[in-house]
């Protein structure tokens, strides 16, 4: 067995929150890429004629799985590439809102050492 697996290496919390902000603010980019994707979309499924039902909790809600989605009918490619667009903004929202709360808990306590394992390096630095 590998020792890689036990390996830790110490950062400070002012350091890691610096990496939870640059993660935060990638994620709330890619929001905005999927928002701007979802809009041309939901053009070119309005210009064909067709409309887009999201339902009243789609934007309210980003908890629920299946339900408040936007739902298209007929054209089964606009509606996958729909549904793309409102899983990724989900999830690159609720990422941002996490590192977000990371960001804070580390800046209340900038100069506290933090042992990380490779998994929790990977969430504050992995691309």
């Amino acid at each position: 067995m590998s020792l890689r697996s036990k390996w830790e290496f110490a950062y400070t919390a002012s350091a890691l929150a610096k990496a939870a902000e640059a993660q935060r603010d990638h994620r709330n980019s890619r929001v905005t890429e999927w928002e701007a994707k979802k809009a041309e979309v939901v053009e070119k499924i309005k210009s064909s004629g067709l409309t887009v039902h999201e339902g009243p909790a789609a934007t309210m809600y980003t908890n629920t799985s299946n339900s408040g989605g936007a739902h298209v009918m007929v054209d089964t490619t606009l509606q996958a590439d729909l549904s793309q667009c409102v899983d990724r903004i989900k999830l690159h929202r609720e990422a941002a809102k996490s590192y977000d709360a990371w960001a804070q808990v580390l800046n209340a306590n900038p100069k506290a050492r933090v042992q990380l394992d490779h998994d929790d390096w990977m969430f504050f630095f992995g691309k």
